[in-house]
Parts: structure tokens; sequence; C-alpha cells
């Protein structure tokens, strides 16, 4: 499956879901819907040419495409990123091989991450299916197996810290 299509998979199993069944933003004032030259949401290979022409995209010293919002855009065409946060479908292994776990993003500055707010199941499912969407494609999977190995090294991090 080409990358783009994946992402659009990966858009439409989200299509009709969200963290809260109202809006989150009204928690924190829309907090995760702004940025600067130096934060943004990370892109997925094939993203840059289906999201919201309105948002900046910068790129970082690797390499990395990163959306920059102003505050506002069309949320049918926001990034990935954005549409899976606060949460992220983490590979794990065990005996029986690999699976996806869907987790609250270590590196999320959200009110939803504090355990006051219970995020839906439907939004939950809908993350756990990006996840299974991003393997089909190779250049996808590359890049979805080295972030999720980055999001549970910052997991363990987070774990050791808060002893």
């Amino acid at each position: 499956m080409k990358k783009e299509n994946v992402i659009k998979s990966c858009y439409s199993s989200l299509r009709n879901v969200t963290p809260l069944e109202f809006d989150c933003g009204k928690i924190c004032k829309g907090k995760c819907c702004g940025g600067d030259g130096k934060t943004g949401m990370l892109l997925y290979p094939g993203e840059e040419n289906l999201i919201d022409p309105e948002i900046e995209i910068i790129k970082n010293e690797n390499g990395d495409s990163f959306a920059v919002c102003n505050g506002s855009c069309d949320r049918n065409k926001r990034p990935l990123a954005c549409r899976i946060y606060p949460l992220f479908p983490v590979i794990k292994k065990d005996e029986a091989g690999e699976y996806i776990e869907v987790e609250l993003d270590p590196r999320a500055d959200c009110p939803l991450t504090s355990g006051e707010y219970k995020i839906t199941r439907r939004f939950a499912k809908g993350v756990k299916r990006v996840g299974r969407y991003l393997l089909l494609n190779d250049e996808t999977n590359v890049f979805y197996r080295e972030l999720s190995d980055e999001i549970q090294e910052y997991i363990v991090l987070k774990k050791f810290f808060k002893k």
C-alpha cells in the first residue's frame, strides 16, 4: 500500500472519534493547537501534501518534518500526530509475538494525561487501528517502529524518574 494511502486510512479510522465526548480544547484553551519554529507535530511519511496548506511545515537538522500550527486549522486536514494526541500506539513484544498497546504519550503536555479525564474507548481503539495501518507500508513501518521504540524509552525514563 502506498504511504499516502496508509496515512489516509489512519485519518479515516479517526474521522468520527475524539479523546473525550466534548471538545477537549476547552479544558486547556487549545494548548496543543499552538506552536512556533521550535515546536510542532511530527509528520509521518507521505503526510506533507495531505495536511492543511495553511499549516507551516519545518524540517529539523535530521530532516524530519514538523507541522507548526497557528492555533486553528481545518480539522479534517490536521496531521496524524494531532489526531492521535495525547495517545500513541506502541509496538510491544512478548513470547507470542508483536502486539500494539495504546499508551498515554509521555511527551504530551496535556490535561488528559493527568488521569482526571477518561479518554473514550472508541478513540483508543481508533488509535490502535492507526498502529496497524502504519505497518502496511515499508516506509511508514520503519518510521513508526523507530518512533514506537523512542516512545517506549520515554515511558521507561518517566517511570524511573518518578521513583
